[in-house]
């Protein structure tokens, strides 16, 4: 198939220093680009984007549960204990909406950023192939308090 992989994704916030502080000071994303009241773009490392910031409105409605449209963006961790790390680096800053979750192939984080946009952080589990278990939609407790 040509289409190799998502490339980036936009998210729609009213407070773009609120993103630069969550998605540059808590993630640790470096800035691309900025354009003052339209947006901010954020990489990892030396790609040209992977997460984008666009300005909507004050009055814009918060995302909810139940609507049609994004459910959560996933960043991909190097190892377990990165996961482990940013679970407690996410409790320390105050950060809404923590759950994890081992999904057998994957082991995970979920959280909100400032304006409610869901995003989970997680890693392979290199013992299990995904092609090899029974349903890759598992969610079981993941205790990362020790």
């Amino acid at each position: 198939m040509p289409i190799q992989r998502v490339g980036h994704v936009v998210l729609k916030m009213r407070d773009l220093d609120a993103a630069k502080k969550f998605y540059g000071d808590i993630l640790g994303m470096k800035i691309a680009d900025e354009r003052e009241g339209f947006g901010v773009f954020f990489r990892f490392d030396d790609y040209h984007h992977d997460i984008a910031v666009f300005k909507v409105d004050e009055d814009a409605a918060s995302p909810e549960q139940n609507q049609v449209g994004l459910a959560h963006v996933a960043l991909i961790a190097d190892q377990f204990e990165t996961v482990k790390s940013m679970y407690q680096r996410l409790k320390a800053q105050g950060v809404e909406g923590i759950r994890t979750a081992d999904h057998g192939v994957t082991k995970s984080v979920y959280f909100n950023d400032p304006e409610g946009n869901q995003l989970e952080i997680y890693c392979e589990v290199p013992e299990k192939r995904w092609q090899e278990v029974d349903t890759i939609i598992k969610s079981d407790p993941l205790d990362l308090e020790t």
